[in-house]
């Protein structure tokens, strides 16, 4: 009687305590897992913090390349940077021409091509040179010709054709 209570006690065991043993055991694996998921979570939320906190230290620096190269055409700020930059100097404008280059409409910088007429002295042309360098909207001088003027030999004005280029992004 009593090997058969112990073997009836194995078999109840069998059939019930096992599955209960093998399902806490699969329990256990779950629970790890999802705590491995977890601590994944946490990491690439602590990473986003992060870059967050770094955005928001690098928003001075953010500001000024959207102020070097904006986002939008702007021509005529440009005109009037361009403007305000000869009154400075004291070289004349006589004459702007400004387009767009149709080739690169598929890329983020976009290009628009200046060429500008000018009239006045070298030394002018150098402190119009220098504050277009020092000008917050980034514009590249690319070619600049020299010819002199008609008028008398006494002045020493000079004409100067500069052909630059003033860049924008295009949001997409």
């Amino acid at each position: 009687m009593g090997i058969g209570l112990a073997g009836l006690a194995i078999i109840a065991f069998w059939i019930f305590g096992m599955p209960a043993w093998d399902r806490s055991s699969l329990l256990k694996d779950a629970i790890a897992e999802r705590e491995d998921i977890l601590s994944a979570r946490e990491e690439v939320l602590k990473k986003i913090e992060d870059l967050n906190e770094q955005y928001r230290n690098r928003a001075n620096d953010v500001a000024r390349i959207s102020s070097i190269v904006p986002g939008t055409k702007g021509v005529a700020e440009l005109v009037s940077t361009i403007e305000a930059i000869t009154q400075q100097t004291g070289i004349q404008l006589t004459e702007i021409t400004m387009g767009g280059d149709n080739k690169k409409q598929q890329e983020e910088l976009q290009i628009i091509s200046i060429e500008l007429g000018l009239t006045g002295s070298y030394l002018s042309l150098t402190l119009f040179l220098d504050l277009i360098e020092k000008n917050l909207r980034m514009i590249d001088v690319f070619e600049i010709n020299i010819s002199r003027t008609a008028a008398s030999e006494t002045q020493t004005a000079l004409n100067f054709r500069v052909k630059a280029n003033a860049y924008y992004l295009t949001v997409k």
